[in-house]
């Protein structure tokens, strides 16, 4: 008997070094992330044929021709007409993979990462990961492209040669394939670029001219679209449309939406935000902002100044003004970039050994103490205790979307019969 208990202990023991508790963790934090947004956007595509989830991914060439973010729409009619799908489908399948990839790709991430404290807060800020799930309206647009993207060269950078012309090639054909579905990938792109760059100024790594090139890759495109690009409507989108059987709401999101822009005496987010007191986003910006920078502080690998990095940052977030110009989804732009700051603490924070592993034991015996208690306190305060929506509401104190989401998950499971 004692043989067998000294067998089965053997067994278990390398069954958990085998299946690390953290990977599980973070498996069902994305399986239920995945379930409460993706019911929304079928809803949104399928049922609504909403103007903004739906309309944005059909924005087309056959309407007047080449336009910016045209790409996908042409490519959604084509499918549609070749195979008989209803379109909405096509699309929903689309944005759907891109998800299940983005999740599947930060797993692969953060199982490598040795998480702490400070690096937990940011993730689950309702600004960064959490925020599509807490403002659904932002679930699927196509920002999730450019993430998966980034993603993807997060994941690279430590698995892959990222300084060969051959990952650049790929890297920026993808890009230039992203611009064109939309352009704010412009936008964004600086981040990877900075990336490449201190690895340049302090490694002796890659070449400038690696770095023009994924910098040419979605400007060059964005400059062709903003000097012959013709405007998202031309009037002929809804009479393909509605051969494809697509509902007309699809016609009142961004097919609708008035043609701002520099110079063109149009009006413009600025007048928009005045009314609505977008201030406000200004709150939710500061409180991440002290959270990332506070990790900052804590764990500088890349050996720069807090200084240094503010000033980074800054000129990051200038670069994207356009669209804060241009576009009333503040929340969006600001959500992007701390993803995009996620990515970069991902990047170079400490990696977890390859034998480091955990048991439900002793994380229960590490746990029970008094400034753990009170971390988990601070913790769920800064998940549940505000949030931001990608329009019009910059800072919402004690209205958090995500706890009406696990309270209606939870109970639905509990009135499941089985």
């Amino acid at each position: 008997m004692a043989i067998l208990n000294s067998k089965l202990e053997e067994y278990f023991n390398q069954k958990r070094s085998i299946i690390k508790l953290q990977t599980i963790i973070l498996i069902a934090i994305f399986t239920v992330f995945i379930y409460l947004g993706l019911p929304s956007l079928y809803q949104r595509i399928i049922i609504w044929s909403d103007g903004y989830a739906l309309g944005d991914w059909l924005i087309n060439y056959e309407d007047g021709g080449f336009k910016r973010r045209g790409l996908s729409g042409t490519i959604f009619i084509f499918l549609a007409k070749s195979t008989g799908i209803y379109i909405g489908k096509i699309v929903f399948g689309f944005v759907s993979l891109l998800y299940i990839c983005f999740c599947i790709l930060l797993i692969k991430i953060l199982k490598q990462i040795k998480f702490d404290f400070n690096l937990l807060v940011y993730c689950c800020l309702p600004t960064v990961f959490l925020f599509p799930i807490n403002d659904l309206f932002a679930f699927g647009r196509k920002e999730i492209l450019f993430l998966n993207i980034f993603l993807f060269f997060v994941y690279a950078y430590d698995n892959k040669d990222i300084y060969s012309w051959k990952f650049i090639s790929v890297l920026s054909t993808i890009l230039i394939i992203a611009t064109l579905y939309h352009e704010l990938i412009v936008f964004y792109v600086p981040y990877l670029m900075i990336v490449y760059l201190f690895n340049f100024l302090n490694k002796k790594k890659g070449s400038l001219s690696k770095i023009a090139v994924l910098g040419a890759s979605t400007f060059i495109p964005a400059i062709i679209i903003f000097m012959f690009g013709k405007d998202i409507n031309e009037g002929n989108s809804w009479s393909t449309f509605k051969e494809l059987g697509v509902g007309e709401n699809v016609m009142k999101g961004i097919f609708d939406w008035p043609k701002e822009g520099f110079g063109k005496g149009k009006v413009n987010a600025l007048t928009f935000a005045e009314t609505r007191n977008y201030g406000l986003y200004g709150i939710s910006y500061i409180l991440t902002l002290i959270v990332f920078l506070s990790i900052v502080v804590k764990q500088n690998k890349c050996k720069i100044s807090i200084f240094k990095i503010g000033l980074i940052h800054l000129g990051l977030v200038i670069l994207t003004l356009p669209l804060f110009f241009l576009t009333i989804d503040w929340g969006r732009w600001l959500n992007i970039h701390f993803i995009c700051m996620a990515f970069f603490l991902l990047i170079f924070y400490k990696k977890r050994e390859n034998n480091e592993t955990y048991s439900l034991k002793s994380i229960a015996i590490n746990s029970l103490s008094i400034l753990n208690l009170i971390r988990f306190s601070v913790f769920t305060l800064c998940i549940f205790g505000f949030s931001m929506d990608h329009v019009d509401i910059g800072f919402k104190l004690g209205q958090n979307d995500l706890l009406i989401q696990i309270r209606d998950l939870i109970w639905n499971i509990r009135h499941i019969n089985f």
